[in-house]
């Protein structure tokens, strides 16, 4: 099986200049994990995840200390959470999303696909053609698509 075979294609994007707010949206409203991030021209220039989110927001609400002996503590600080909240959702995609997307083409079998996921430890391939973006293959699909292929 090629990654055309499998691939989505109705793939939900969001542009490089929309915001975090924008993003989250997104991700709620269609119950995905991540985002294709699109420039002005509909290319393909990172991904946006849930955990690109969470982990800013932990990393702006963490305090750390450090005691007299070395050890570290990391507390989180719920008024700085709130207090950079709605800062953190104004942020443009650009600011917060991965660069450097795991692409495929549409030629691309999917074991190889498979074995990209595990080796780079990512969640979805987008598959392109000359730089345009054709559609989204996850985890999900190609475990839905094994399954499938099961004796009863």
């Amino acid at each position: 099986m090629l990654a055309r075979e499998l691939m989505t294609t109705q793939v939900i994007t969001v542009n490089a200049n929309a915001t975090i707010g924008d993003a989250v949206k997104l991700l709620r409203r269609h119950t995905i994990s991540g985002l294709p991030v699109v420039d002005d021209n509909g290319r393909l220039v990172g991904v946006i995840t849930g955990g690109d989110v969470l982990r800013a927001f932990q990393h702006r609400a963490q305090r750390v200390y450090h005691s007299l002996i070395g050890s570290t503590h990391v507390v989180l600080d719920d008024a700085i959470f709130g207090r950079d909240r709605d800062q953190l959702l104004a942020l443009p995609v650009e600011k917060m999303m991965s660069r450097g997307a795991v692409t495929v083409s549409e030629e691309t079998p999917v074991a190889e696909i498979t074995d990209l996921m595990l080796r780079q430890n990512v969640r979805r391939v987008f598959v392109q053609r000359q730089g345009r973006l054709l559609g989204v293959i996850t985890r999900n699909d190609i475990v839905r698509w094994l399954v499938s292929h099961l004796d009863p």
